[in-house]
Formats: structure tokens, sequence, C-alpha cells
């Protein structure tokens, strides 16, 4: 009998959720998911807003980039298979590297090789080296455009492990903000070592790309043999490079004709 005044006091302080009006049972909406405590704006509310916010940013791009430097593959599936609390999204994940890796690249890899690099003497070197320079200022731009290319061409050559776009596209984007990590391991080589690094740059780059995409396939499609993943992903890879190879020469093409010659 005591239990229903209990009840009764219970409902009568009940928090309702002001932003779906919903009954708040525990701290946080079940609904919704808001806080069921909301305080007045004031400038204690935005410190702690933006310490936990910077926090987490921190400690999941962090976490991520542990992770995957140790076991990319699993990783990643473990991902897919829902431990993703830890994690920063991996569209996140990406696009931060990506932005960083590019603002790096722009201020000291490209200013500094350009002063010495010949100057451009036909109509083509002069599109290219446009295209570049467009690349090396978009670098976020340039990852999705290339994250969805090899999203596409490991949906087709690994179709038989029955994995849909979307998670075919959540591998790709971790193995390529790994990709981007390393990359920036490269910086003080290519800063230091001015042209005699600069110059096998990309070919270094492509190296590691195969390298990675070998590594973090192999530990990821675990149900194959290990021999015959690595086997599919250099089609992959050069499937993908072809893909890309093509995309830059018709940018090349339309900036010509549409430019008249540069």
């Amino acid at each position: 009998m005591a239990k229903a005044p209990i009840e009764s006091a219970l409902r009568s302080t009940s928090i309702i959720c002001k932003n779906c009006n919903n009954e708040v049972v525990g701290n946080f909406c079940g609904s919704c998911g808001q806080s069921a405590k909301t305080d007045r704006i004031n400038m204690h509310v935005v410190l702690h807003d933006l310490q936990h916010g910077l926090f987490h940013f921190d400690k999941g791009i962090f976490y991520t980039t542990k992770q995957l430097l140790n076991k990319p593959g699993h990783t990643i599936r473990e991902y897919l298979e829902g431990k993703r609390i830890r994690h920063l999204q991996p569209f996140s994940f990406v696009i931060v590297l990506a932005t960083f890796y590019g603002l790096l690249y722009h201020y000291l890899i490209f200013k500094h090789s350009s002063s010495w690099l010949p100057k451009p003497n036909d109509d083509i070197t002069r599109a290219s080296g446009k295209i570049i320079t467009w690349i090396t200022e978009h670098f976020a731009f340039n990852i999705l455009i290339f994250t969805l290319t090899t999203t596409v061409v490991s949906y087709v050559v690994f179709k038989k492990q029955k994995y849909n776009l979307a998670e075919h596209f959540t591998l790709n984007t971790f193995s390529l903000g790994l990709f981007t990590v390393i990359s920036l391991f490269l910086f003080p080589i290519a800063y230091i070592f001015d042209r005699a690094a600069t110059l096998q740059y990309g070919i270094i780059q492509q190296a590691i790309l195969l390298v990675i995409m070998c590594w973090s396939y192999a530990q990821f499609f675990n149900n194959c043999s290990r021999s015959k993943i690595i086997g599919l992903t250099i089609v992959a890879f050069v499937a993908v490079s072809i893909v890309n190879l093509s995309i830059g020469f018709f940018a090349v093409w339309v900036l010509r004709h549409l430019t008249g010659g540069l």
C-alpha cells in the first residue's frame, strides 16, 4: 500500500524533455537523447561545452588513429559490428586529417618546391600544374573523390564478401585516414631533403597506399586466404589508379578546352 504515494510523488516531480516533450526517466531523454538537465546558457555552460567537445574530439581522433595504426582491418570490422562509442566517425576522421594534410602540404612542400620546379612550356603541363595546385589547395575534396572511386572498385572486386556499398565506404574512409596519418610523417623528409625527396614523393605515397590497402583488406576480409585477398587488393589498387588517372586526364582536357589554351 505504501507504493502508491511514492509512485504518485514520482509522477508529480517527473521531468518533461524540453526538446520533444516526452517524460524523462534518468539523466537523458529516452526519445531524443537530450540531457534531462538544461541550464540557462551562461559562460560556465559555454566553457563546459567547449571543454567537453574538445576533450571528446581529441580522445576520439587519437584513439581511432592508435587503433588503426595497430590493427586497421580488425578495427574497421569491429566498428561496423557496433564498437563505435570511442571512435571518431570515419568521415569526420578523414576530413579533419585531410584538411590538416592539405594545409601542411601547401605551405611546407608545394610552395617550398615550386621555386625550383621547371616552368611549364606547353598547354598540357600548364593545365596539369593548375590541376595539381587545385588538388593541394582542396585536398579534403580530393580525398573524398578518391574515397568514392576506391569504394566503387572495392565493392566490385570484393562483392562476394557480402558487404554493402556503405560498409565499403567506411572501410576505405578509415583506410585513407590511416594513409593520411602515415603521409604526415613524410613531410619532414620531403622538406629537409628538398628536391631529392620531393621528386619521389608521389611514388612513395603510392607504395604506402598499396601497403595500407593490403594490410587493411587482409585483416578486414578474414574469411578468405590472405594471399587471395592481397591478390585481389592489388587488382583493386591498379583499377583505382587507372580510374583516377582517367579522371585527371579528363580534367586536363576539359580545362584546356574551356580556357582555349592556357
